[in-house]
């Protein structure tokens, strides 16, 4: 028995079919802060109207604020004659298919991303060539990542001066970023920008990598609160991430 199965998904009622990634537990929302007590206060001042309403965020807490970008890289090992129907193993473990089209692990995720914030997308992407053969991926992978390589972006770094809020993912490569991804944020600069990760995984989790982006980007204010999922776990998760996006803070 193969391990496709079919889900019912809220990216337009779409029946979905199950993939994998490159890239173990489904992220959820991080529990609502507690709200502020009301004191009892001298009669001689004027009772407090707000004691009842959420408290903000904390001052230097990221906030969901302005204009969104959901930027994101993904790299599902497919090739033009994957066949919705009939994934591969491989290709089942790296991808997600919605309305017959097939859709990488990291990109499904940012496309629920947007549609629940009204952001836009930019997806991350370069003219160095990468396998679609896992073994031959992972090989790669593994060279690279051990010699610094890093790719060129395809159309180079985005202007992002129109953009407040920023939700950046990417896959886990051998417990660490891709070099395509450590080649972007090397590049970009998101200074005063609100930071919100997520990420896809095979079993290694974030693998640290949120401390690495905030070594990157000193200038940001990147959220601790990243969405991480299994590749496993992918197919089901819009729940999870309808409520993480939900749970952040504005």
């Amino acid at each position: 028995m193969d391990r496709r199965h079919f889900i019912k998904l809220g990216i337009a009622g779409a029946t979905v079919a199950v993939g994998g990634m490159l890239a173990g537990c489904a992220g959820g929302a991080e529990a609502p802060a507690p709200r502020s007590e009301t004191h009892p206060r001298p009669q001689a001042e004027t009772p407090s109207t707000s004691a009842a309403t959420e408290p903000a965020a904390p001052k230097g807490t990221p906030v969901v604020t302005g204009n969104s970008l959901v930027i994101y890289y993904s790299h599902p090992e497919i090739t033009a004659a994957s066949d919705p129907a009939n994934l591969t193993e491989a290709e089942e473990n790296s991808a997600v298919v919605v309305d017959g089209e097939i859709l990488g692990n990291t990109q499904f995720v940012a496309q629920i991303i947007a549609r629940e914030t009204g952001a836009e997308l930019h997806r991350i992407e370069t003219p160095h060539e990468y396998p679609t053969d896992h073994r031959e991926l992972t090989n790669q992978a593994q060279q690279e990542l051990n010699s610094g390589f890093r790719p060129e972006i395809t159309g180079g770094i985005p202007d992002l001066s129109a953009y407040d809020t920023i939700f950046f993912g990417h896959p886990i490569w051998w417990a660490q970023l891709p070099p395509t991804v450590t080649s972007f944020l090397e590049q970009a600069d998101f200074s005063d920008k609100n930071v919100f990760l997520f990420n896809t995984h095979g079993g290694s989790g974030d693998a640290g990598t949120p401390a690495t982006i905030k070594e990157l980007q000193p200038g940001a204010s990147v959220s601790s609160d990243n969405y991480v999922v299994s590749r496993d776990a992918v197919a089901g998760a819009e729940p999870a991430i309808v409520a993480w996006v939900g749970g952040l803070p504005r």
